[in-house]
This record gives structure tokens, sequence and C-alpha cells, in this order.
């Protein structure tokens, strides 16, 4: 039994060491970040919302299955770069799904999922854009994990007022 505990956790350990390559971004001067964890959504959770608006009450059920939402922005070339090669891997470990490519007004956008419970669920959502604001470029690594309803995420998305939530509205309306 031991074995087969010990087998499992280094089966699954590149999956959070990967995850963890996301992180060292939190530090850096260079780099704009936005990390929301469980427990900021429990509490968002238990606000008190009108239980007659059927939005609020969707939306809350959104958020209480969220379990990180992590966001990364940055205009440094040297960690524009880092970041390329660091989404490049953690695409390569070929767990994710692509869900679609936006090239769109200097902007490079791609959608990633970790299949969830059903079809109407993901597990992870994960997006990466290469790009420019204005005249500056700039990158931006987007990863939500948890129980996503996926006709409720761009609503998400849009309130966080996270690049690309536009063009994931869009595609929301395709499916």
């Amino acid at each position: 039994m031991n074995k087969l505990v010990i087998a499992l956790l280094l089966a699954a350990a590149p999956m959070f060491t990967q995850a963890q390559n996301f992180e060292k971004y939190e530090n850096m001067k260079e780099v704009d970040a936005m990390v929301m964890t469980s427990k900021m959504f429990k509490m968002l959770a238990k606000v008190d919302l009108s239980e007659n608006d059927p939005e609020s009450q969707q939306y809350m059920k959104l958020i209480e299955n969220l379990e990180r939402i992590q966001i990364y922005k940055s205009s440094n070339p040297k960690v524009m770069s880092q970041m390329s090669s660091d989404v490049k891997s953690y695409l390569a470990k070929g767990s994710l799904e692509e869900l679609m490519r936006v090239n769109d007004d200097g902007k490079n956008i791609k959608f990633y999922s970790l299949p969830g419970k059903n079809d109407n669920y993901v597990s992870e959502l994960f997006m990466f854009l290469e790009g420019t604001e204005g005249s500056e470029p700039m990158n931006i690594i987007l990863s939500i994990t948890g129980q996503i309803d996926l006709s409720q995420l761009s609503k998400l998305t849009a309130d966080l007022k996270v690049p690309g939530a536009e063009e994931l509205k869009k595609a929301n309306k395709k499916s």
C-alpha cells in the first residue's frame, strides 16, 4: 500500500511543481500579479445577495466552486521571455486541451482547459496572451482552477477585467 501511495505521489509531482513555476512571478517587481484563493471565494459566497436575483445566485454558485485564480502580467522583455518559456513547458506536459486561438488587434491569445466533471465544466482554464497594450508589449498568464461552469465563466473574467474576456464571451456564445 505504501508503495502505491509513493508511486502516485511521484506521478503527480510534476503537476504540482509545474503550477508553482507561475507562482514565482508573484514577487517580481516587473510583474503585476493577482492571486485569489478558495478562502476568498468562500468569503464572497457568504455575501448576502438577493435570493430573487437568479444572475447573482448563478454567480455565487460559480465562485464557490473555484480554488484559485492567478493572473500575471509583465511588459519587461526578460520576464516576457521567461513567461513564454514557462508556458511552453507547462503546455508540453500534455494534460491541457486547446480551446481556441485568437489573433486580434496586436494580441495573440490562446485558451486551454483541463476537463472537469462533465462537458459543461473544466477543472482548469488557462490563458496565455502575447501582445501589446497601446504601444507597449505585454504577456499575461491566467490560470483559473476549480469546478468551472463554462456557461458562467465569461461573466467572471469580464468582471475581473481580464484581457481576452471578450474573446471568451464570443466563443461561449458559439458553443
